[in-house]
């Protein structure tokens, strides 16, 4: 009976030695434990003690005030739901002249200040909501054991940053007896008139 429970920690040991080759956003931090007994699979982990940057000023500190432990929610893995859950620290900031005295260290790939779920679950919820919108998006989350509400994913899609608009190099326009053009294009329908101008090698502007 020793042997077996001896075997088993062994496999339980190599298993959490191996995850993060395939979880890599958990290189980050240390794996204590996995637990997948019950229906969510659940991932103890803990951040490395080294310095960590200031999330107001950038200054590095390695002054510890406390430790704190966050629920991440992550994608599922083997069909099952994923939890991980991370002990992360709170330090003192070492930058007198920064308006933070404490800040919570982020771990690049797993955490983001605020954030509840990871990088990678949001990226894919996010993914979803571009593509099939507020109920086609939530019925793909939810055969992905990442379930969320129809009206969640239109809201995730609003705090998506806007993409940075870029100068038109080349700008073409099309007058009243103008027909379509490499640039530009006028159109008449039902006695209204209007007019397309491009961006050659952009997109359409109005």
């Amino acid at each position: 009976m020793r042997d077996e429970h001896s075997l088993v920690a062994g496999m339980l040991l190599l298993c959490v030695a191996e995850l993060p080759s395939l979880l890599p956003h958990l290189t980050g931090v240390t794996v204590v434990s996995v637990e997948a007994a019950g229906p969510v699979v659940i991932v103890e982990a803990r951040t490395r003690d080294e310095p960590a940057r200031c999330t107001g000023c950038g200054v590095i500190s390695d002054w510890v005030h406390s430790r704190y432990a966050r629920r991440l929610a992550d994608t599922a893995v083997g069909g099952r739901p994923v939890c991980i859950e991370p002990s992360v620290r709170r330090l003192y900031g070492e930058n007198p002249a920064c308006a933070k005295l404490t800040f919570a260290e982020q771990t690049d790939g797993l955490t983001v200040r605020y954030q509840r779920r990871t990088p990678l679950l949001q990226n894919l919820i996010e993914t979803a909501g571009v593509l099939l919108a507020g109920r086609g998006g939530a019925r793909l989350l939810g055969l992905l054991n990442a379930p969320l509400s129809r009206t969640s994913v239109p809201f995730q899609l609003m705090r998506m940053p806007l993409p940075t608009m870029v100068a038109p190099r080349v700008l073409g326009a099309a007058g009243p007896p103008a027909e379509a053009s490499g640039l530009a294009a006028a159109f008449n329908w039902r006695g209204a008139y209007g007019t397309s101008s491009l961006s050659a090698p952009l997109r359409t502007l109005d």
